[in-house]
Formats: C-alpha cells, sequence, structure tokens
C-alpha cells in the first residue's frame, strides 16, 4: 500500500541540525563540568587559551544551527499551510485524507467531512475591500480552530472554501457538528481589522460526506462532498447538506 505524502526537503536537514545540536551541547556541558574539578584542565594539558577559543566556536555553531533550525521550520510551514488563513494548504489536506482513507479501510472506522464555503462573500470584498476580506478570512479561519476538536484537520481549499477533515466520526456526528458550526458563524460579528471597530455577519453553506461507502479515491470523496456544500447553496444557503449514499 502506498502513501501519499508531502515531500519536505527540510526533513533530512533539521535531523543534521539536531545531531549538531546535541553535540555540541554535550560538549558544553563536558567544557562546565570541567572547569568543577580542580586541576582537571592541566592534568589532560588542555590549556585555558585553547579551551576558550573551542568554547567560543562551539558556541557559534550552536547559534547557527538554532538559526538554522527555526528556519526549517518556517519553512516546513510554507510548505504545508496556507499563508493568509494558517490552515493546511489544499495539497497537504488531500495527503492527510488518503491516510484517513488507508486507516479507514483497515481499521473499519469511519471518518467525515465538512465542505465549508462563505455566503455571498464577495459582497464583503466590495464593501470592505479586499484587505478587510483577508482580515474576515482569517477572523474565520482562527474561529473554525477554536470550534472543532484537537483531531480534526482543517484546510484552505482556496478563496471562501474549506475543508474539514473529521477523523472517527460518524455522519450523525459530523452533521451535527456542522449544525454546531453553521449556527456559531450565523451569530458571530467578524472584524474587519485589527483594532478595528467596523465588524461583519455573514453566513456559511455546508455539505458533509461520511466514508468508507467502497473504493472512492481522495478526489471523488472530495467531489462528493463538494456537492453536497453546492446543494445547500442552490437550497437557500446557510444551511448543511448530507450526503446519502
Amino acid at each position: 500500500m502506498k502513501w501519499l505524502r508531502i515531500p519536505l526537503v527540510s526533513l533530512s536537514l533539521k535531523k543534521r541540525l539536531w545531531a549538531i545540536i546535541i553535540l555540541v551541547t554535550a560538549y558544553l556541558v563536558y567544557i562546565a563540568l570541567g572547569d568543577l574539578i580542580p586541576k582537571y584542565w592541566s592534568i589532560i594539558g588542555f590549556r585555558s587559551f585553547e579551551r576558550s577559543v573551542l568554547t567560543l566556536g562551539f558556541v557559534i555553531i550552536l547559534l547557527i544551527a538554532l538559526s538554522g533550525l527555526a528556519a526549517s521550520e518556517r519553512l516546513t510551514a510554507l510548505a504545508i499551510k496556507d499563508g493568509l488563513t494558517g490552515l493546511f494548504n489544499y495539497s497537504y489536506i488531500k495527503a492527510r485524507l488518503q491516510e484517513e482513507i488507508y486507516r479507514s479501510e483497515r481499521y473499519k472506522s469511519p471518518f467525515s467531512l465538512i465542505m465549508i464555503d462563505l455566503d455571498d462573500f464577495k459582497s464583503v470584498n466590495d464593501r470592505h475591500g479586499h484587505v478587510g476580506g483577508d482580515h474576515v478570512l482569517k477572523g474565520f479561519a482562527d474561529l473554525l480552530l477554536e470550534t472543532i476538536r484537537a483531531s480534526d484537520i482543517a484546510g484552505r481549499l482556496g478563496g471562501e472554501e474549506f475543508l474539514l477533515v473529521l477523523p472517527q466520526t460518524s455522519c450523525l456526528d459530523a452533521a451535527s457538528a456542522a449544525e454546531r458550526l453553521r449556527k456559531t458563524i450565523e451569530d458571530f460579528s467578524f472584524r474587519i481589522g485589527n483594532g478595528s471597530e467596523r465588524t461583519c455577519q455573514f453566513t456559511i453553506s455546508l455539505g458533509v460526506f461520511s466514508a468508507p461507502v467502497g473504493g472512492q479515491s481522495v478526489d471523488e470523496i472530495i467531489s462528493l462532498t463538494d456537492e453536497a456544500m453546492y446543494r445547500a447553496k442552490k437550497e437557500g444557503k446557510n444551511k448543511v447538506v448530507v450526503v446519502v449514499r
């Protein structure tokens, strides 16, 4: 069984950086312990000047390694996350969905998807500009993360469309979660910008699909969930539609 993965070029680099950090830290601890033992360095013939130069070099190496590790973490985040909302991007969420399909088939456990579209979001951009619209999208993403479980996977498909993957969740539970989210958004006022007193309200349309049903691919499952979401929009918006198979 072949697992779909997102290639992260920084993975091997991170391992090397951690190895350097551990080795340098071990050396610095060794130096510190040696200073506590009387005549330790004179016995082994390691002069003070040589020790100081070597220690300074190792400290510089440690700082470089820590900076490289921080940079690699940022690169990893850029590879799998949407730049505006901080949610997972489309490529990564498809990879995670593939994993959920394999896990569900192996352990005979359900999982569900919720597709979300912000109703009439163009009017938000028209009234408040794209900068204001971006603030609202970020606010929506933050609220989404506060609402879902830690085990759920939230991603942005693009524009004002979002996808939730709910592991080990039945269709009934997913529909209930979607309805709670719909109600939360309907009653919520989103700020247009940082420190701004201006707010806006909107509703969302949601499609729910649960698997496994029988051998669908990632694209087929997303398409079925997408169809349910579009049905919700065609039937008046601000509602949840569940795919029944």
